[in-house]
Parts: C-alpha cells; structure tokens; sequence
C-alpha cells in the first residue's frame, strides 16, 4: 500500500486548531475546578472540626468528666490564639490545663488551610459535662479560607445542649449569617 504525504500525518494549521480548541476549554474548567478545591477544602476543614467538637462531647458522656476543648499553649493552657493545635482532654477538676498526656483525647494540629477563630464569651474554651451539656460556654468557631473569601466561610455554633450546627445562608447572598443574622466576615 503507498501512502501518500498527506495521509502521514497532521497539518500545522490543524494542530493549532486543536491547541486553541484546549487551551478555550481549559479557561472555562480552570476557574471551576478552583472552586471546586476551595469547597473540598472547606468541607474537610469543617468536618474535622465538628468531629472534634463531637469527640469531646462523647467522651464526656460515655465517662462521665468534663471534657473541655480549646487551642493549647506551650504551658499546656487553655488560650485565646486560635492559631494553636486545638486539643479536647480530660479536665475533671475544671482547671483548663493539659498536666498530664493520658488527659488527651484528640489533638487537631495548627490549621492547614485557612483560618479558625473561636468565639467563647468570656472563656478561652468550650467545656462539655458529664451529661454533655455545654459547661458553662457556649459560642462558635468560624473557619474562612486563606483567601478571605467569605462565600466559602463556615460558622459551628455550639449550643447549651453541646451540639455542634452549622450556621446557614438564610438571606440568599452566599454567605452564612452568624448568630445575630449578620453575614460571617473573613477579616
């Protein structure tokens, strides 16, 4: 069989076709697939945290303590920096303070991705009794993305019962309201 040099391949003008072809359906995917990762991020974060937070409320209740959950100092002190590795441990005399690492329950390491800030009132910690109740603080835990992009913030609120629930978007604009109806700020 002979071939001729037009069947031996491709012509330079339809391979530019086919790169710009690519190159227009990689625009239109790049900015969707970036979207995508945020949100996988968002979900994974906030899953960990209310893991967390359920983690600490079930080991209050199955052996009977107190069980409190807030970002550890170097001293092994419950602290204000949200920075920090958040740890729930054992704390049957309320002290807020690690003495010792059998008192650990689960240890969640500096954020990887994006920002956690709490909001306790006046305590630097969330503590859960034996009937799992929160003791005495209440609040929340906000995460936003590293980008500050608050259509992508979360907010779990912790109520008096100790249940983590995810703050809703109830006005339509993207973004979840906090406690008091206005939109979570990633400042």
């Amino acid at each position: 069989m002979k071939f001729s040099s037009r069947d031996r391949g491709i012509t330079l003008v339809e391979m530019l076709v086919v790169l710009v072809i690519v190159a227009i359906v990689a625009m239109q995917v790049t900015p969707s697939f970036t979207r995508l990762l945020s949100t996988s991020d968002r979900h994974s974060e906030i899953s960990d945290l209310i893991t967390l937070i359920n983690v600490a409320r079930n080991t209050a209740i199955y052996e009977q303590t107190t069980v409190t959950l807030c970002p550890v100092d170097a001293d092994s002190r419950c602290s204000r920096d949200w920075k920090l590795p958040l740890v729930a441990f054992r704390d049957p005399q309320r002290t807020k303070t690690v003495a010792m690492p059998s008192q650990i329950i689960w240890q969640r390491q500096i954020n990887r991705i994006g920002t956690i800030r709490g909001a306790t009132g006046i305590h630097t910690y969330f503590q859960f009794n034996s009937s799992g109740l929160a003791y005495g603080a209440i609040g929340n835990i906000t995460w936003c993305p590293d980008n500050g992009d608050a259509t992508l913030a979360a907010q779990i609120r912790i109520n008096m019962g100790g249940r983590p629930t995810l703050a809703k978007d109830r006005d339509g604009d993207d973004i979840v309201e906090d406690s008091g109806g206005r939109p979570v700020a990633c400042s």
